[in-house]
């Protein structure tokens, strides 16, 4: 059973970073996109930082998810925490934009997670 839990929580893990590196690539679009615009210059200063800290906040995610695949005290309530978290990310996501690869790709990580703790 632990097995099973270590290998879903790699694979969840490795679609957060996944999704990161994607995330991530849109930010020079972001970037001359919002400098290009007629916004304040309040958010075309702040709104690259958000989309790096998004991508930032994912790959932490992901390193939290390999933290608990390896550790020999992993918990159930730790990584179905960690479940419920990229879940609301899912979620947020989707009432931003609708569904996209990106949902998609945090939808399975938070199955693979919330699979996990069953598992353990």
């Amino acid at each position: 059973m632990f097995r099973a839990a270590r290998i879903l929580c790699v694979i969840g893990s490795i679609l957060l970073l996944v999704t990161a590196v994607l995330h991530g690539t849109g930010y020079y679009a972001i970037s001359g996109a919002i400098s290009r615009s007629s916004a304040s210059a309040f958010l075309k200063h702040v709104v690259p930082g958000l989309w790096v800290h998004f991508s930032m906040h994912l790959v932490v995610l992901a390193a939290f998810g390999l933290v608990l695949a390896f550790s020999l005290h992993r918990t159930r309530s730790l990584v179905a925490l960690l479940a419920l978290a990229v879940a609301a990310d899912a979620a947020w996501a989707f009432s931003l934009a609708g569904f996209f690869v990106g949902v998609a790709l945090l939808i399975a990580a938070a199955l693979c997670f919330a699979l996990a703790a069953v598992a353990t």
